[in-house]
């Protein structure tokens, strides 16, 4: 499968609209003894029914809960921001949630990194936890939010903790970021640079399948779901690659086949085995590729959105009614890459806001939430956290010397007042003051993008061009057939020389812009993940039955297939 070119370019911002993103948060207040200013106010429990989830047809919003004044509001919107209630500690007034918008004090999390002790987690066994990793690409948590119709988006934030987190600084490029989320490491360490998918990355770099199934070998069921190939060659990397992956096509449209991958998942939740452990991951592409031929601030990205929210509300709905069925619960971290350029061409792969931002939403014992007026919001969390929260969740120690922390130990999140409103005012305004790298890490980064993505570009076209040729030479047409098939390994050969020549140059550009992990080896570019996906019908049947592990190497249920 061929993603959509990233972007190339974004104008300069003036030295006025340059902020940087990444300062040091304020601090915040352990208890109502706080020398700190805190305005109180009675808060009146909410009263509506567990959160609605929305179907196929139309969104239906939860209700919203009820709240006494507060002198606490946004600057933008007049709404109050956050509960004082002196049991959290509160956001202080609209210019502490701008001071708090800073994705992380870098400083604080390498103390913890150092510090930490490597003693699990106290949690329940492996045996017990159940784990849904749900991915999203190229999304703008601002979009799902200026837009009630994503009611099944916001129910899980009333339910979570989320973090409104940006990536500025780092590369917005699809893949790098998607590593790091599987990995735990950042794409300097890894030297992962483009969409080129390098299966030797993950020999160095474990990704969150190897680390689970090393660790816990048949007491874990790991799963991929994804409708783009290097996300399900990801999953296959590496030692102890994932137990199941599913590689969903594109069928008819992007949205067919982001419906897939949610009816997929939808199932192996139904089967999942109650008796081990189940990690699964669901990966969407359907809001980036409407990104990149719409742009992000069009219909057509917005009508994405709610085909996805529509696939999350079907999701949950599983994960509900499997937990309710087996007196278990699963924790659910819903995660984006990067978002997206609002015009149509720039796409993504450079530092504007819109790129850089991100989020990570966690619903689960000890991540808060229980319906509306529950939700919490988190300003330390990063996308490079979430494989090190997995592995822990499952009672594992976090890879020595990963950029990421286990967001079990990232404590200090805040609870918005109990209204709907000002919970969505609050994220908007946090959204709202990321901002640009510095001038030097933006043209660094710009002119990195640039080089490394000229060789994905070059065999991308090159892959197209052998592809064509070798439907042709299939045909058996007099003379063509054989001259098409004749020219597949000259035109393969001049791509790959293209290939090592323009390599070269990115992994250059890389190293001087600071990717520690760069290298030109090995010279030859390599080969591209190769699944073939299954017929929809059959897919989902076989998801279905092989959730019985009586199934498992039966015809209708390969091994590689059963759960």
């Amino acid at each position: 499968m061929t993603r959509a070119a990233e972007g190339f370019g974004i104008e300069a911002p003036s030295s006025a609209e340059r902020t940087d993103a990444r300062q040091t948060g304020i601090e915040q207040p352990s208890d109502a003894s706080s020398s700190s200013p805190v305005v109180t106010a009675d808060r009146v429990t909410p009263t509506s029914a567990p959160a609605t989830v929305v179907d196929n047809a139309e969104p239906v919003l939860g209700a919203g809960a009820a709240t006494t004044p507060t002198e606490l509001a946004s600057a933008a919107t007049g709404q109050p921001l956050v509960e004082t209630n002196p049991e959290q500690p509160p956001l202080q007034a609209a210019v502490a949630v701008a001071a708090l918008a800073a994705v992380r004090d870098e400083l604080e999390r390498n103390t913890m990194r150092r510090n930490a002790s490597p003693t699990a987690v106290a949690a329940a066994s492996p045996e017990s936890k159940n784990v849904l990793l749900i991915g999203v690409d190229g999304t703008n948590l601002s979009k799902v939010l200026s837009d009630p119709a994503n009611a099944n988006f916001f129910t899980l934030i009333q339910e979570s903790t989320t973090a409104p987190s940006s990536i500025v600084g780092h590369t917005t490029i699809s893949n790098p970021s998607w590593t790091s989320i599987l990995t735990g490491f950042w794409g300097e360490r890894t030297g992962v640079i483009n969409n080129i998918f390098t299966p030797w990355t993950y020999d160095n770099y474990p990704t969150v399948f190897n680390q689970l199934e090393g660790a816990h070998g048949n007491g874990i069921q790991t799963t991929a779901i994804a409708n783009w190939d290097v996300i399900a060659a990801i999953a296959a990397a590496g030692a102890n690659r994932a137990d199941t992956i599913h590689y969903i096509g594109p069928e008819s449209s992007w949205a067919a086949s982001d419906d897939l991958v949610g009816a997929v998942t939808g199932a192996t939740i139904a089967a999942a085995d109650r008796d081990v452990a189940n990690f699964v991951f669901s990966y969407f592409v359907g809001v980036d590729e409407a990104g990149h031929a719409f742009g992000g601030g069009s219909q057509e990205y917005t009508d994405a959105l709610l085909n996805f929210d529509r696939n999350l509300g079907a999701i949950m709905q599983q994960v509900r009614d499997w937990e309710a069925a087996n007196g278990e619960t699963w924790t659910v971290i819903l995660v984006t890459d990067h978002g997206h350029q609002p015009q149509r061409g720039l796409g993504h792969g450079f530092q504007s806001p819109d790129e850089t931002g991100t989020f990570v939403v966690v619903r689960g014992e000890g991540f808060g939430g229980s319906g509306p007026g529950n939700a919490l919001i988190n300003l330390q969390y990063e996308i490079v956290d979430v494989t090190p929260t997995v592995v822990t969740l499952f009672g594992g120690t976090v890879r020595p010397g990963s950029d990421g922390t286990s967001m079990t130990e990232l404590t200090n999140s805040v609870r918005p007042i109990d209204n709907d409103d000002a919970l969505r005012a609050a994220l908007q305004d946090i959204i709202g003051k990321n901002g640009y790298p510095d001038i030097a890490t933006d043209v660094a980064l710009g002119v990195r993008t640039i080089f490394a993505s000229i060789p994905y570009f070059l065999v991308d076209i090159v892959d197209g061009i052998v592809g064509g040729l070798k439907a042709v030479a299939g045909q058996n047409i007099f003379l063509v057939s054989f001259l098409a098939g004749a020219a597949v390994g000259p035109v393969e050969f001049i791509g790959d020389l293209g290939y090592v020549v323009t390599n070269f140059a990115a992994q250059i550009v890389a190293r001087i812009t600071g990717v520690t992990g760069a290298s030109i080896f090995p010279l030859w570019p390599p080969a591209a993940p190769d699944f073939t996906p299954y017929d929809p019908d059959q897919l989902i049947t076989m998801v279905a039955v092989c959730g019985d592990p009586s199934a498992a190497g039966t015809a209708q249920c390969p091994a590689s297939i059963a759960v």
